[in-house]
């Protein structure tokens, strides 16, 4: 923003929300109805003409903010990969030995593996980058699985051990961008904000949002989603992934479109995954989600 506005003079406020306090893990949160749990006091200082604009982690940004406020901005996407650090030696995920504990306070990434590595432990890990991995490592986890695009903004790239492949780690809908929240009245700062603006990443945040939209997935939900532009900017692809309370049933599949109506890819994707039965596995992780006789639910939620 200093780059491209260099007579700016901007001011960072630093806001504590419910997600840095409540040391649960995210769906458990969400799953009492404590939606939106890193955006609410950001967002009310804009409400409040405390602020004039916001920016959230993308992934976190909930559906149902206040009318009031608008995305209006969405920069060039990082990488949207979930990647594994590992703390004890440089053996990836696949080499691991039975019984090795993996770190993450996500229900999507804790089923992704479980389904693809039966052998390996969760727990759950909360807190920053620099406070999980200082966690794992003073109890003993094997390693942890977090966003690569917090690990590149905070220079932490050397830590990584591997970068996870979508098709069996589909990241979380808007994994990797950030969303610049401002006033909808507000068109001076609207303005500004648009200087940064990268369509394509936009226009792949519309895809995912949409279909979350469409089939009524939260952060209750393990669901992934990915929608990829081509290189020549006509065609989007949509990868998504939904699973079962146990893990044992999931929905994959991968829709392509045009760039130029990226919601209809979204939506689309959607239908095709409701078709398939979609709404029974959110509905099943809706009234069931902390049943924790299930032992994946039950090693993300104890502390």
């Amino acid at each position: 923003m200093k780059k491209e506005n260099p007579e700016i003079e901007f001011r960072i406020e630093m806001v504590t929300t419910k997600g840095d306090k409540d040391k649960r893990p995210f769906f458990a949160i969400e799953q009492n109805g404590g939606g939106g749990v890193f955006e609410k006091e950001v967002n009310d200082l804009l409400l409040r003409y405390k602020a004039d604009f916001a920016v959230h982690s993308l992934k976190d940004l909930h559906g149902g903010f206040s009318d009031k406020l608008d995305i209006a901005c969405v920069p060039k996407r990082e990488k949207p990969h979930d990647v594994f650090i590992n703390n004890i030696n440089n053996n990836r995920i696949s080499q691991l030995e039975s019984g090795s504990i993996i770190g993450t306070s996500s229900i999507r990434r804790a089923i992704q593996i479980k389904t693809k590595y039966p052998h390996i432990t969760i727990r759950s890990i909360r807190g920053n980058i620099e406070t999980r991995i200082a966690k794992s490592k003073e109890n003993r986890y094997t390693g942890i699985v977090l966003a690569e695009a917090g690990m590149k903004r905070l220079g932490l790239n050397r830590n990584i051990t591997q970068r996870l492949n979508v098709q069996s780690f589909t990241p979380a809908p808007g994994q990797g961008a950030l969303a610049i929240v401002c006033r909808k009245d507000d068109s001076n700062i609207t303005k500004v904000l648009k200087k940064i603006e990268h369509k394509p990443s936009r226009k792949e945040i519309q895809a995912e949002r949409a279909l979350v939209g469409k089939i009524g997935a939260g952060c209750t939900v393990p669901l992934g989603a990915l929608a990829t532009t081509d290189r020549d900017g006509d065609r989007m692809s949509l990868v998504t992934a939904v699973y079962s309370l146990d893990g044992k049933r999931y929905l994959k599949i991968k829709e392509i479109g045009s760039t130029e109506f990226p919601e209809r890819l979204g939506e689309k994707a959607g239908d095709v995954l409701i078709s398939k039965g979609a709404m029974e596995i959110t509905n099943e992780w809706v009234k069931n989600g902390t049943d924790t006789d299930n032992d994946i639910v039950k090693g993300i939620i104890t502390q």
